[in-house]
């Protein structure tokens, strides 16, 4: 038998590889002009499992809310991911082996 969606199961990477190949990986910033890379922190300083502008520098924010919060980043300034002592841009996330 050959349907549709046994063509697409058998397509489709499994949900459990995502984990392995996110392992040691943690959303970052990386600001292109000046070469530095800084990591995505809570409001109280903490590593943050999500991408969010708490910590950044403020010559990176180019625009904040009534509250001070940054709102939007330089043009220079990608999201991507720590890993291995280097950023890595969320461009490059598709072409990284998955066994590094």
């Amino acid at each position: 038998m050959n349907t549709a969606s046994s063509r697409t199961a058998a397509t489709t990477p499994s949900p459990s590889l995502l984990p392995d190949f996110l392992a040691g990986m943690q959303p970052a910033f990386f600001n292109q002009r000046t070469g530095e890379a800084h990591l995505s922190q809570t409001e109280d300083g903490f590593p943050a499992l999500e991408y969010g502008f708490s910590g950044l520098p403020d010559d990176w924010v180019v625009e904040r809310d009534p509250d001070g919060k940054a709102t939007a980043l330089h043009p220079d300034v990608i999201a991507g991911y720590w890993r291995d002592a280097r950023f890595v841009a969320l461009s490059q996330i598709g072409q990284m082996p998955l066994d590094a």
